[in-house]
């Protein structure tokens, strides 16, 4: 096990991320995810947690809010939510979706800092990750571990094949960079190795329909070009997604997305 725990610090020994290109990537999606939050689902991420935890009345940490969608579930469920989100524009189109969803946004606390420098001067019921690259860092994994009282929830992308992507990246002569990969697995590996037993577990979503094309421009810009695409960058994808159109001015979308789930019940 010893073993195992060493190769995963070194592939999570990484260097630290670079804060300020990667708020100037998602203070320039916020309206993107705003989007989402009103309309995607999550194929049942959310029902996992909250069948596991007492959320009505507990304290929870939603790491990586973005713009505020799992945020708003957890008020829904009677929780004492607060967020954290370095992205000022995320953190400001999440104000702005809790105020809307009826409650008060602006007594809603968001924290606008980097994980790394997060210092909240004490504990939380739960901690809730979903998507952030907070995991991705073996500097954070202690700190995770070390915010939570009850339990610890975590999702994040395995694996993400998108057709329409390959065909776009092949049109520009691109690589494309998704999100996704094994550091769930490797933080799940960790918590092992250190004599804890949470639950795991995989989801696959499989996608085909029409989507409306603007769906996809500035989340492939920033998967083919890197966080610091610019608007050259950018009319270029849209160029080429808007080759792919059809009548009904949307494009075909053909995916397959493996979904990675880990609960840590802290109490057993």
């Amino acid at each position: 096990m010893n073993e195992i725990k060493a190769v995963c610090i070194e592939k999570l020994s990484k260097p630290r991320q670079d804060m300020e290109k990667s708020n100037a990537m998602w203070n320039k999606r916020a309206r993107e995810f705003r989007k989402l939050s009103s309309s995607a689902g999550d194929g049942g991420v959310f029902d996992l947690f909250k069948a596991r935890a007492e959320l009505k009345g507990r304290s929870v940490i939603d790491v990586g809010c973005g713009a505020g969608r799992y945020l708003k579930k957890l008020l829904d469920e009677g929780a004492l939510a607060e967020g954290l989100e370095p992205s000022v524009e995320m953190g400001r189109e999440a104000r702005d979706f809790i105020s809307q969803s009826g409650y008060d946004g602006a007594a809603v606390t968001i924290y606008n800092v980097a994980f790394q420098d997060f210092a909240p001067g004490k504990k939380y019921d739960y901690v809730f990750i979903s998507n952030s690259p907070v995991i991705s860092y073996y500097e954070n994994y202690p700190r995770i571990i070390d915010l939570a009282r009850k339990g610890i929830f975590i999702s994040s992308w395995l694996r993400i094949e998108d057709l329409f992507l390959e065909k776009v990246a092949a049109g520009l002569g691109r690589t494309p960079h998704t999100h996704g990969g094994c550091d769930i697995v490797y933080f799940l590996n960790l918590l092992l190795a250190d004599g804890y037993y949470p639950d795991f577990w995989t989801s696959v979503k499989r996608r085909e329909e029409r989507v409306d094309s603007e769906n996809f421009y500035l989340r492939y810009a920033s998967w083919l070009y890197g966080p610091e695409y610019g608007e050259k960058e950018l009319d270029r994808v849209k160029k080429e997604i808007d080759k792919h159109l059809g009548d009904d001015k949307k494009v075909a979308v053909s995916s397959t997305n493996v979904m990675g789930v880990l609960y840590l019940d802290l109490l057993k």
